[in-house]
């Protein structure tokens, strides 16, 4: 129905900003929604966007027009998504972005699963921090997200987007991945040291700006301290041979770690800190089959 395709085209604008980001959603070409923008212009006899800067903003009659059209737009597109058929549909193209312990752990397992499942299917992968994951994501370039957010730390919030918790329990004291301070065998550091005794080493950590390095300045904050950062490396798994050389400490997740080796030992703190991991995507697009079953590929794959 071409009606219904000109109003999920301006909703779309309206969530993501642009007409490339929307089209990036609905899977268009900009051409495609630009044209489908004006249909419903001249449908409607008004005049719908007004330019601002690189972005679009909403006339107070496109506003009105979807205060108006927007709950029978839902309603109609559920009832076309039932009896269409597109349920047992499971095809196009689905871009994913994953911190790097995630696509170590399980993401690249979980495409290859997909793909395998579902020949009419298929994935690309970009490996970005969370923050980034997330702007990526409502910007229209991919179409889900393995974020994470550190335990004690307030969930980002983002319009339009949707974040199921990796786990099935989402209560507080759950967590998905703890982390551990490593040091190497021969540190004089005793077997459970507090911060205090901590802050005075050299660390190991991703590169600032980064969650885990946020992380990191904050858990030492919260008791008056601040970390010695001597080297930034963004892989987890490169932290290891850091302290196994005797360079100095690191906060390293358990998902996707490797093996420790001999000259590496496991502090035991207090209260080790932990990640919540979750599966980002837009909220318009929760029922879009091919997103649903790459997101349940990825949840089940890092549940392992």
């Amino acid at each position: 129905m071409d009606e219904l395709a000109t109003l999920r085209a301006l909703q779309s604008v309206k969530e993501h900003g642009t007409v490339t980001a929307a089209a990036a959603v609905l899977r268009l070409s900009p051409s495609a929604v630009s044209q489908q923008l004006k249909r419903l212009e001249k449908a409607t006899g008004r005049s719908l966007l007004t330019p601002t800067g690189r972005r679009v903003a909403l006339t107070p009659e496109a506003h009105a027009l979807l205060d108006e059209a927007g709950p029978v737009l839902s309603r109609l597109e559920a009832i076309l998504g039932v009896s269409s058929g597109r349920e047992s549909q499971v095809a196009g193209h689905v871009r994913v972005a994953a911190f790097t312990t995630a696509i170590r752990h399980g993401a690249l397992t979980a495409i290859a699963e997909v793909q395998d499942l579902h020949p009419q299917l298929t994935c690309s992968l970009a490996e970005m921090d969370p923050g980034e994951a997330y702007h990526a994501l409502s910007a229209g370039m991919v179409d889900i997200a393995v974020t994470h957010h550190w335990q004690g730390q307030q969930a980002p919030v983002y319009p339009a987007i949707t974040v199921s918790p990796l786990a099935d329990n989402t209560a507080d004291d759950l967590v998905d991945d703890v982390a551990d301070v490593i040091c190497h065998r021969d540190h004089s550091l005793a077997q459970s040291p507090g911060l205090e005794d901590l802050a005075t080493y050299s660390w190991v950590s991703t590169g600032a700006g980064t969650i885990c390095h946020s992380w990191l300045i904050h858990m030492f904050a919260l008791h008056g301290h601040r970390p010695r950062i001597t080297a930034e490396i963004s892989d987890f798994a490169l932290h290891v041979p850091f302290v196994a050389a005797g360079l100095g400490l690191a906060l390293v997740p358990r998902l996707g770690r490797p093996e420790l080796p001999g000259e590496v030992r496991v502090l035991e703190l207090e209260d080790p800190p932990a990640r919540k991991i979750g599966i980002a995507l837009r909220t318009l697009q929760v029922g879009d089959n091919a997103i649903s079953v790459v997101g349940a590929a990825l949840r089940s794959c890092l549940r392992d």
